[in-house]
């Protein structure tokens, strides 16, 4: 069986009908997609990092103050805070299990009770779901589920969640939003609420989704001009479009990190991990997979001398190569990889 036995009709037939190129240019375009995922994953890894070490920082060191004696404000916030929310946000009735008849253990309200004589839930929050699998899955590695642990086994998702309106307490400071914004986004555009900055990281969490699902990044849909949501009966055509919606995307995601740490997104840029993925994600990215020779830019072999031989040799071991100039390297190079250095 050929690789396109084992990918579906649907995910291939993509890149013919919204990137338009040929039946023969599939799978390289395919291929092009996975290097373009693999480039973008660093600076969502950066984002995801930077958005979980802010809230953990800003939660322990300026707790909000209506806090005390409700949810805990130390290292054990990650467990205490989705229970206080599912406490409050789920009624009694539904919250917890009844008992079924007078030998199991419960109490006078005819609740559940375990071992230690806590009641037993019946329905709980998907934060709280969230921070049970992340404990179960440090348990079953044979760890302790500390709760730096469970912070750093928690999803993109659960971050995003924190983020969202039922967290946000307008008129007091029991909760995270207002009090923690200016803590966790100094640097956030003037005049940003709690609610632009979750639709802007919701934004990026749709595109993360893509990205873990192993789906075609590239990918867009028009936005409704009246509610800004995703009409996905509208989607996005051609390769420059598509490129020009993905790099917005990367740019806000660059941005979204200096909205946290500015040192955090000039430190991720020195490393020069964006210059591969704006290579990548262009008309000429594409090319380099479907069709080399339409790029335009081009060096001779049989002009090339003694370097572009070596360079060619070095390359076909799969090996790394530096371009100097004056004694500074210019350039790192290898296979399908290139890091400006200066």
């Amino acid at each position: 069986m050929t690789a396109q036995h084992y990918i579906t009709t649907e995910r291939l037939g993509i890149y013919q009908k919204h990137l338009k190129v040929k039946p023969s240019q599939v799978m390289a375009a395919y291929h092009w997609n996975k290097a373009l995922a693999g480039a973008l994953l660093p600076a969502m890894q950066c984002l995801e990092v930077t958005l979980r070490n802010a809230m953990n920082t800003a939660i322990q060191s300026f707790p909000p103050p209506g806090a005390k004696g409700l949810w805990d404000t130390n290292t054990n916030w990650v467990t205490s805070l989705p229970k206080y929310m599912g406490d409050n946000r789920i009624n009694s009735s539904e919250r917890y299990k009844r008992a079924r008849n007078s030998k199991d253990r419960q109490d006078a309200a005819g609740y559940l009770l375990d071992k230690w004589s806590n009641r037993l839930l019946a329905r709980t929050l998907t934060e709280e779901n969230l921070v049970a699998q992340a404990k179960s899955q440090i348990s079953k590695e044979g760890k302790k589920p500390t709760p730096d642990r469970i912070i750093a086994g928690l999803t993109f998702g659960f971050w995003t969640t924190l983020l969202t309106a039922p967290y946000e307490d307008p008129h007091g400071d029991r909760l995270l939003w207002p009090t923690l914004t200016s803590h966790v986004f100094p640097n956030a555009p003037a005049g940003y609420t709690r609610a632009d900055i979750c639709a802007a990281f919701f934004q990026i969490k749709e595109l993360r989704n893509r990205l873990s699902h192993h789906e075609a990044v590239w990918k867009f849909y028009q936005r409704d001009p009246a509610t800004n949501k995703t009409d996905y009966s509208k989607p996005v055509y051609g390769t420059q479009a598509s490129c020009n919606l993905l790099r917005k995307h990367y740019d806000d995601i660059l941005d979204m990190i200096g909205w946290m740490s500015p040192d955090r997104k000039t430190n991720f840029l020195s490393h020069s991990a964006n210059l591969r993925f704006y290579a990548l994600c262009s008309v000429e990215g594409l090319n380099s997979y479907i069709a080399p020779e339409k790029i335009k830019a081009q060096i001779k072999v049989s002009r090339g001398g003694k370097g572009i031989s070596r360079l060619i040799r070095v390359l076909g071991k799969n090996e790394f190569i530096r371009i100097v100039k004056d004694g500074q390297t210019v350039l790192t190079i290898g296979t399908d990889n290139s890091i400006a250095t200066g």
